[in-house]
């Protein structure tokens, strides 16, 4: 199988797992849970969505989630309940570089919005994704090298609209 055709199942499991986590309200709103508990979750929900052979693993190896076989790491999971911290990212990063596998994705679950912040990490880039929990539908934000993503931190940099405050007479 070619990579990109691997990278594109890999990517499409995660997606449908991901859609079972949000629909059994696996995501409590306030995350009063372990971060352990919250990443058992994502692997039980993403387990029907990959090949038998396949192993998944929780807090295996410094990533969350690890989903892998006997030729490798196929998808590492690092998460986070907000915005993923500059550390994090980096992780996530050092991770995908060390070890190489399929695809890493770093992601922020933001249990009050409608969508969720993806780090998607490749051969060579990252790619920044806003993706709507209940339609899995993607929006990208920004494609970079992993280079340009380390020069600026990581971080993903939107303009915000300032809120112009009501003036008092």
């Amino acid at each position: 199988m070619r990579e990109a055709e691997e990278r594109f199942e890999i990517f499409t499991a995660f997606r449908s797992g991901m859609g079972k986590f949000f629909s059994m309200n696996a995501l409590p709103s306030q995350m009063k849970h372990r971060h352990s508990t919250i990443s058992h979750r994502i692997a039980d929900s993403m387990r029907p969505f990959f090949p038998e052979e396949m192993e998944i693993d929780v807090d295996a190896d410094g990533a969350d989630v690890l989903v892998w076989n006997s030729g490798g790491y196929a998808l590492a999971l690092f998460w986070s309940s907000s915005y993923l911290s500059a550390d994090g990212r980096r992780k996530a990063i050092a991770f995908h570089e060390k070890h190489s596998p399929a695809l890493t994705l770093a992601f922020s679950l933001f249990p009050e919005r409608e969508q969720m912040l993806v780090y998607r990490i490749e051969k060579g880039f990252i790619e920044y994704l806003h993706i709507e929990k209940d339609t899995f539908e993607e929006k990208v934000l920004r494609r970079c090298t992993i280079d340009e993503g380390k020069k600026d931190g990581g971080q993903l940099l939107l303009p915000i609209r300032r809120k112009r405050g009501r003036k008092i007479t």
